[in-house]
């Protein structure tokens, strides 16, 4: 009877972690996607929650600070994969900065706009 269990838990154990290894091949592979442009500012904000749907925000914005794209991933399984989110696509940081809310959403965007804005003030250009 214990066998069983501990077969049985053994391989669940394992498919996590196979399905925890794609979903970050997939983040890697979304983040080395949007940073192929010529110029530009790439950032990432990440909203955990202990209970609840987090949400992992990408935003890449042209030199003056117009979103070009942006994906999102929301969900609490490893099932969960970056989607695109054109909703703000070609605004300006401020005034997406000033439309977001309290939202695990719209604090993840918010960092991500904070990180781009950190780079703008530094001169920095990640985009490869």
């Amino acid at each position: 009877m214990w066998g069983w269990f501990i077969v049985v838990f053994a391989a669940v154990w394992l498919l996590q972690l196979w399905m925890a290894k794609a979903q970050l091949k997939n983040y890697h592979g979304t983040i080395k996607k949007l940073s192929r442009r010529p110029s530009g500012y790439l950032g990432v904000g990440i909203k955990k929650q202990k209970l609840g749907i987090g949400a992992i925000a990408i935003i890449v914005t042209d030199e003056t600070g117009t979103v070009v794209e942006s994906q999102l991933m929301r969900g609490v399984t490893v099932f969960s994969r970056f989607e695109p989110f054109v909703k703000y696509v070609g605004l300006p940081l401020d005034t997406l900065k000033a439309s977001l809310g309290e939202e695990p959403v719209d604090l993840a965007f918010e960092m991500a706009i904070e990180k781009i804005e950190a780079q703008m003030n530094e001169k920095t250009n990640l985009a490869v």
